[in-house]
């Protein structure tokens, strides 16, 4: 009896040896190649015969050896069970809600925001059909960060919600979401250094709606005239020194001289006052530290919510000795804003990144762009 029992036992272990090693060998037998990113390091894709494997890799400010794996498969596919060890995402989705207003400006270029149905922070919105949407009552506003209402995104039976985190609590945010059998991915383009990369997580959205095509065909366009651009601005004989943004609460945070905003100004034949600083990240300074060591900014940009010169002096009357509030060119980001103070560059510019160095090239070397009227930016006087 003993030998028959263990007959047995070495016939299943045997037998189920061979069913995973024939699972594992399927996926590795799949014809698989990545996706090709020239400037995006946050995201990969990986091409296999009948699905996709996206990593989402330290997907929020100072993470480090995280990684998020998911697959994608097209909602007519069986799927096959040696990948059910991963996040499955069906695709083409049909119904989403977005955490970020920018992933309402990706999804909008691949023509897919009639798929929307909730967004955090509506006020923020300035896509006109997304607007139209709202004011008929089919998007709803879904909360943010601690207060997402978690009822009313069940309600909505979204296919994915599109998350995102400045720190690590997303984590959290995306598992309750999951354990009420939500399907989530993060998306973080904003933690790209280049403009371009990230504009380049459009290929990521359009692999959720199968119009990578889409999203190729428009990257490419938007590739190609960025760097027509850079290329013009190599002619430049000077590079006038450029400061950021106003204090907010006590601190005046600046972009990291590794940062997005910190390339576009080089782009755009600018000398940024912290291009020697390593970090991606915004620095936080103290006021008096921007007056002594941005002194001598030519051009000011990004300055809040500011209208006019005046409005600057409210926040602070010490500004009215600061050099560059005399002297310097003030241009803010706000040229188009919602009736709830929705900036639209930080929505549409994100997918734009040619015509934001348009407007940035004209303010600082206007000579080389005479023609261009300024799409994201006014003067402040």
């Amino acid at each position: 009896m003993r030998l028959i029992v263990a007959f047995l036992i070495t016939i299943f272990i045997s037998f189920s040896c061979t069913r995973e090693n024939s699972n594992s060998n399927n996926q590795k037998n799949e014809l698989s190649k990545d996706v090709i990113l020239e400037y995006a390091k946050g995201f990969s894709i990986e091409d296999r015969e009948s699905y996709q494997i996206v990593t989402i890799r330290n997907p929020w400010q100072g993470a480090e050896g995280v990684e998020y794996k998911y697959v994608l498969i097209d909602k007519n596919i069986k799927i096959p069970k040696y990948l059910k060890k991963y996040t499955i995402i069906r695709t083409p989705i049909e119904r989403v809600v977005c955490l970020s207003t920018t992933h309402v400006a990706f999804i909008d270029v691949i023509n897919k925001s009639n798929t929307i149905v909730g967004i955090s922070g509506l006020d923020y919105v300035n896509n006109k059909k997304i607007r139209k949407a709202i004011n008929q009552q089919k998007v709803f506003d879904v909360g943010y960060d601690s207060n997402l209402n978690y009822e009313l995104i069940v309600s909505l039976k979204p296919d994915l919600v599109i998350t995102y985190g400045v720190g690590g609590q997303v984590s959290s945010y995306n598992q309750r979401l999951n354990d009420l059998g939500i399907k989530t991915i993060i998306v973080a383009e904003y933690l790209e250094t280049d403009p371009l990369g990230k504009l380049e997580w459009i290929k990521l959205i359009a692999s959720l709606y199968n119009e990578e095509e889409h999203a190729n065909l428009y990257f490419n366009k938007a590739e190609q005239e960025y760097n027509q651009l850079v290329e013009l601005t190599k002619t430049v004989n000077t590079k006038p020194k450029v400061l950021f943004g106003l204090p907010w609460k006590d601190a005046w945070y600046v972009p990291g001289g590794k940062s997005f905003l910190a390339k576009m100004v080089d782009d755009a034949g600018g000398e940024y006052i912290w291009k020697e600083n390593q970090m991606r990240e915004s620095i936080p300074f103290d006021v008096e530290s921007i007056f002594i060591n941005a002194s001598d900014a030519e051009v000011w940009l990004n300055t809040g919510t500011v209208n006019n010169k005046q409005d600057i002096l409210k926040l602070d009357e010490r500004f009215k000795d600061f050099t560059p509030f005399q002297k310097a060119k003030i241009y803010n980001n706000n040229l188009q804003i919602n009736e709830f103070g929705g900036i639209d560059y930080w929505e549409s510019g994100l997918v734009q990144p040619q015509i934001v160095l348009k407007d940035m090239i004209k303010i600082i070397h206007p000579e080389l762009l005479p023609d261009h009227e300024l799409a994201f930016y006014k003067i402040i006087e």
